[in-house]
């Protein structure tokens, strides 16, 4: 009963950080609420995605489910993609994965402290996302968020059988749309780059 409680306080302290951190970036309560909803949808894909990858379709509304942090920024993706968005997710899911730490869940296959580690790397993640460009958060996020859970893949245990994907999988869908993302900012870059080249090469009065 306390692990669990530890870590439902947990995901609530994730919540009430990501849009705490969101609410100081974002002054329109617009958008605030948006990203509200959008984490509540993230939780309910999580919850989805949980049981896909180790439960079964079946045991979906089993209250004993969890909830798998790869399917969270999604709701955010479908719902609030903003830089601000990005921003504050990854402190927040650091906070969330110290509940499965707490809860003992989520170890390695030879007892490893899985959670501590995604944890100080989400952290280490958050100037990263929050700082640089902001037209580049989602692509940043998305990539580092999936290379982060696949490089976890050797110590995780095996999916059971049966399970429509595996975390593995997962994560390498995130790395392929931060890869996406990353690349198409910088086609419209050197796109944006040249045209102002171009056009500042151009004699006065235009082509004659």
């Amino acid at each position: 009963m306390i692990p669990a409680f530890l870590q439902l306080a947990a995901w609530c302290a994730a919540f009430w950080l990501a849009v705490s951190l969101h609410a100081r970036r974002e002054p329109r309560r617009r958008e605030r609420a948006w990203f509200a909803l959008a984490l509540g949808l993230g939780a309910v894909i999580a919850r989805v995605g949980h049981s896909l990858l180790f439960g079964g379709a079946g045991r979906m509304l089993d209250p004993r489910e969890g909830f798998s942090v790869l399917f969270l920024p999604l709701g955010v993706f479908a719902l609030a993609p903003s830089p601000v968005a990005f921003s504050a997710l990854p402190l927040a899911l650091a906070v969330a994965r110290l509940g499965c730490l707490a809860a003992g869940c989520c170890h390695g296959l030879g007892g490893e402290p899985l959670p501590l580690f995604e944890a100080s790397a989400l952290a280490l993640l958050h100037p990263i996302v929050a700082r640089g460009a902001p037209e580049a958060a989602a692509g940043r996020f998305a990539f580092a968020f999936g290379g982060l859970r696949l490089l976890e893949s050797p110590w995780r245990p095996p999916v059971p059988a049966g399970a429509v994907a595996t975390p593995a999988l997962v994560a390498l869908g995130w790395i392929g749309l931060g890869a996406l993302l990353l690349g198409a900012r910088r086609c419209r870059h050197l796109v944006t780059k040249r045209w102002r080249v171009t056009h500042a090469s151009a004699p006065p009065g235009g082509p004659t």
